[in-house]
């Protein structure tokens, strides 16, 4: 199994307004299961067993947050935090992981494994998704920087692609990473079967991502292997959540200001020769959107596959008159009248209506309220 769990926490969510804020981005949610969905993130990683750190990477902002809205202190395990001053991606943000595991020398961790997580995805069923990061933990250490790939089920233009090549033990070379096509191109993804969605999750050797970022992108990685790190975790400085933060902050800013702002894929998984590809036996959803909220609570995959009656997400009583294919997200209660394929969400003092399938005008609505000065309410 792998040696360490890296949770990437530092999105703002505002495609899911209002029910995200940037005060408390989306991955401090409810998305109707009673748990938000970091906290089941750190649940999953806890259950991977993994025997060294669990480290989140979470804007500074968002630190105080961890203890209030993660049930951190409810963990079997301790979690550091290493708060990045600015989001730049998720290049730097992995970097920042590597430098603070490596502490104790780059030599002694260098076989070590590691899985990276997004602090906002659903993944069910768990017991699929611990025996897949086993079969990329096997892949991880023959060398591979290893991702999971999503069978696809529909032909989804908000996802990436990556396109899986030759069997390689349990998993498949990466024969290219494909980005978020149209419809027509999505379609053709669906159909030709040799495609698979891009989750954003990784495993690897400390070693290997390290070398890779060196020959790749050593403006990210050099900079940041330099800053000081404490000899071991200040469990002693840990709080009473659970939550312990390390690093010099003050070092971290400096060097924050010189990284470029890049993802992992752009700049190492697609220019890299060892990347590889599990393909996932478990469902997933990276909660994108409402409509992906909306198909979470159809599906039942907040209830590990068991199916709900019907979409009314983690809402107050709804009343339907002659009212079809909506879904309503509410703390309040909502009456809908003949009205069909709606998305309702009352949220943090604000509404939202959209229907369904043009919820990513969402992230415009929001941009308006800012130019209006609004920026209170979002």
């Amino acid at each position: 199994m792998v040696d360490h769990v890296v949770i990437l926490a530092g999105g703002s969510g505002t495609r899911l307004w209002p029910a995200s804020l940037r005060s408390r981005p989306k991955q401090f949610m409810d998305p109707g299961n009673g748990r938000t969905l970091i906290e089941n993130t750190l649940r999953r990683a806890v259950a991977t067993a993994a025997p060294g750190e669990l480290l989140v990477v979470t804007h500074v902002d968002q630190v105080g947050a961890l203890g209030r809205y993660a049930a951190v202190g409810r963990l079997e395990k301790s979690t550091v935090v290493l708060a990045e001053p600015q989001a730049k991606n998720t290049a730097p943000a992995v970097a920042l992981a590597i430098s603070y595991l490596c502490r104790g020398g780059a030599a002694a961790a260098a076989d070590q494994t590691v899985l990276v997580l997004a602090s906002d995805h659903v993944i069910a069923p768990e017991n699929a998704f611990l025996g897949d990061v086993e079969r990329a933990d096997q892949l991880a250490r023959q060398g591979r920087l290893v991702t999971f790939g999503i069978p696809p089920t529909r032909p989804e233009t908000g996802y990436g692609y990556i396109l899986a090549g030759e069997q390689i033990g349990p998993g498949r070379v990466v024969d290219g990473f494909k980005e978020k096509p149209d419809a027509i191109t999505a379609q053709r993804y669906l159909d030709d079967g040799g495609y698979l969605w891009n989750s954003g999750m990784f495993v690897f050797r400390i070693g290997t991502m390290t070398d890779e970022m060196q020959r790749l992108v050593p403006e990210v990685i050099e900079p940041i292997l330099e800053l000081p790190w404490q000899e071991a975790a200040p469990e002693a400085a840990a709080s009473a959540d659970g939550v312990s933060s390390a690093g010099d902050s003050w070092a971290i800013a400096g060097t924050y200001l010189r990284l470029p702002n890049v993802s992992l894929d752009r700049a190492v998984m697609e220019k890299s020769g060892c990347a590889a590809v599990v393909e996932a036996g478990f469902r997933w959803n990276d909660v994108g959107s409402w409509d992906e909220m909306a198909k979470l609570h159809e599906e039942g995959l907040l209830n590990d596959g068991a199916a709900p009656e019907g979409a009314q997400g983690a809402t107050a009583e709804v009343v339907l008159v002659e009212a079809e294919g909506n879904f309503v997200f509410s703390d309040l209660p909502v009456a809908l009248c003949g009205v069909e394929d709606l998305c309702v969400v009352v949220r943090n003092g604000c509404v939202l209506v959209s229907r369904r399938g043009r919820t990513q005008l969402v992230k415009k609505a929001v941009d308006r309220l800012e130019n209006r000065g609004r920026g209170d309410l979002v």
